[in-house]
């Protein structure tokens, strides 16, 4: 988080933080609280007071199974329909389908049936119900749901398997994947990046993973991939990684090779086949820069010797236990 200058004074604060309970609809969470202090004053900008409320809604979302805004955005655009006609269709007011998209708590009843739309089945059914749609627009419709309905049933085999490489023991978003439902395409595209740009070993592309989650769930709330880690004797990594990038290698994004580095060690390098389009928003490639720019020019060694500093491996690698996003505000690198 960038540094603040003081309206109290000449300085240039950096931001505090300590753990705090907030109160959202008369519920209290838990927070790494944010803020700044300086000349006996404590405040906040919009910045921090973001990152704090994000936390407070993420706890709420997961506590009531409620969808993340990511999901509810995901579940329209799969119908290929604006906000305005998914909000008419489930009964909601004009564009507020759109205010839950961006980070508007839904009421439990409306976030139910938001859930039950991701159904292609069920949506049909509202579809019908709702009197949207009439005619040839209305057979457009029930035809795109009617694909979607054919296409999830054969995809069902592979969505289990990508699960399981993205090591996404829930598929709800949750502290242990940093409040984002993991991507397959989202993941293979930051594997790529670091590939072309650090070369690194398996043991380094790793950390570079955790931190590219990890700092982007610092800054924004929500991870990046949305992958699981736990803490084992070289670091933090992903909870499957020798699976992922295995799957990635067999569709052809990468391919694997053994390699023998000056020290006598023989590990795992990569090298980009192919490239698709770039998912990535500005705030996302941000946070790969900032993970680059960290890491530029270290040995895999280096990156171990850094990683094992962060309290998210010291505290979870005896048992080699699951890495709580919550260690993101307590990184030492990238600040």
């Amino acid at each position: 988080m960038k540094p603040l200058a003081s309206p109290f004074s000449d300085r240039t604060l950096d931001v505090q933080t300590r753990s705090e309970v907030l109160s959202f609809r008369k519920e209290d969470f838990e927070v790494v609280y944010h803020y700044y202090e300086d000349e006996g004053h404590e405040f906040t900008n919009d910045e921090v007071d973001a990152i704090n409320l994000k936390q407070v809604y993420n706890q709420y979302r997961e506590k009531h199974k409620l969808p993340f805004p990511e999901t509810i955005r995901t579940i329209r655009e799969k119908y290929n329909l604006s906000a305005t006609k998914m909000a008419e269709i489930l009964g909601f007011g004009v564009n507020v389908y759109r205010h839950y998209e961006n980070g508007e708590m839904p009421s439990q009843s409306n976030a139910r049936l938001i859930q039950l739309a991701s159904d292609p089945e069920e949506f049909k059914k509202l579809v019908l119900l709702s009197g949207v749609f009439n005619g040839k627009e209305l057979e457009k419709v029930i035809r795109n749901i009617d694909i979607l309905i054919a296409k999830e049933d054969n995809q069902c085999f592979l969505n289990e398997l990508i699960n399981y490489v993205l090591g996404a023991e829930s598929l709800n978003p949750s502290r242990l994947n940093g409040y984002k439902e993991p991507s397959i395409s989202k993941t293979t595209e930051v594997i790529c990046y670091f590939i072309k740009k650090l070369n690194p070993s398996k043991t380094g592309l790793n950390k570079l993973l955790f931190y590219a989650d990890f700092l982007h769930y610092r800054n924004y709330g929500i991870a990046l991939m949305g992958l699981e880690y736990k803490a084992i004797e070289f670091g933090t990594v992903p909870l499957r990684y020798d699976s992922l990038y295995e799957y990635i290698a067999e569709e052809g994004y990468v391919e694997r090779k053994s390699k023998e580095f000056p020290n006598g060690y023989i590990g795992e390098v990569y090298k980009v086949l192919k490239n698709e389009p770039s998912s990535l928003t500005e705030e996302e490639q941000a946070t790969l820069n900032k993970v680059y720019n960290s890491f530029e020019n270290k040995t895999a060694r280096d990156i171990v010797g850094i990683n094992h500093q962060e309290l998210a491996w010291k505290d979870n690698q005896e048992n080699h236990d699951k890495v709580d996003y919550r260690y993101a505000f307590l990184l030492n690198l990238c600040k």
